[in-house]
This record gives structure tokens, sequence and C-alpha cells, in this order.
């Protein structure tokens, strides 16, 4: 069908007027189109179902984190996949969320760290703040300047089905 055709030219970025001339249809047919057929929606549902449908194992040399793997690839292809719904995958944008994704791997041994030996740590004389913690804060701040700076959200966990609560 036309409309099938028309959104295929759409997620690659052709404008309304483009579409009808090339389908012989007036523009509001093709803005009629788009929301009758929920062009938005369907194309977002459509990249969030690609990052589901991909997840598998990282290899080994990704995993600092043993048993976070998987979710590190979903928080990863979540972020670049919505770089690609606002059209900016080009290597800058890709590389700031490869910064990101070190980020991540940075806090979760910061939070290993933590767990492990506590806030407070043995000093030479008293005990002292397990500087950890002061890092990890830091570390969350640049995260968070990170996706300010693409205009991106973290990965939506509740939409995880229950088979993947092993992440």
């Amino acid at each position: 069908m036309k409309h099938e055709m028309a959104y295929e030219d759409w997620l690659k970025g052709m404008k309304y007027k483009d579409i009808a001339e090339k389908y012989g249809v007036k523009e509001n047919t093709v803005k009629s189109w788009y929301k009758r057929y929920n062009w938005k929606e369907k194309k977002e549902n459509s990249a969030h179902e690609s990052v589901r449908a991909e997840i598998v194992d990282a290899p080994p040399s990704i995993e600092l984190v043993p048993s976070h793997n998987k979710l590190r690839l979903l928080i990863e292809r979540d972020l670049k996949d919505q770089l690609k719904l606002r059209g900016l995958d080009q290597s800058y944008y890709i590389d700031l969320v490869d910064d990101y994704m070190a980020l991540w791997d940075v806090k979760n041994l910061l939070i290993e760290d933590i767990n492990e030996r506590g806030v407070v740590v043995p000093g030479m004389y008293v005990e002292k703040k397990n500087d950890s913690v002061a890092e990890l804060n830091k570390t969350n701040a640049q995260m968070l300047r990170i996706l300010a700076e693409l205009g991106l959200k973290a990965a939506d966990m509740e939409n995880v089905d229950d088979e993947d609560d092993e992440l």
C-alpha cells in the first residue's frame, strides 16, 4: 500500500511534500497517514524492539563487571538507537555514548568497591572515608552531563521482560 511505502520514505528523512509528489497524493494525505498509522509511535516502538531483540552477551573485553554485560549492551544500544531516531548518528555523538558507557563501567566498579569495603575504610591511624564514594558522585554527574549534552534519557528498564531478570 502507498502509506506503507510512504512510511519507509519518511523513516529515511523524506519530507511530506516530497513523499506526496512521489506517490501522487496531496501533502495533507501524507500528514493524515502520519497520524492515522501512528508513524512516530511505530518508529519509536521499532527502535525499542530492535534493542531488545539484539541483546547478546558482550565480548569479554567489555565485561569489566561480571554479569553486567547484557545490561550494558541494552543501555548502549538504547542510547545509540535514540541518537539514530534523532538523526544524530555521526561519529562525534557515537563517541560520546562510548564515553558514557566507559563511565558506566567505572561507576559499577566504584559501587562494587563501596559494597566490598564500605563507606569508611581503615586509614593509617584512624578510619577515613572511602574515596570511591566521592568518585561515584563525580562519575554520576559526568554521566548525566553527557546524557544532557546528547538530549538522551536512560533506558526504560520497566519495559524489560521478566526473562531479563538475570541482568
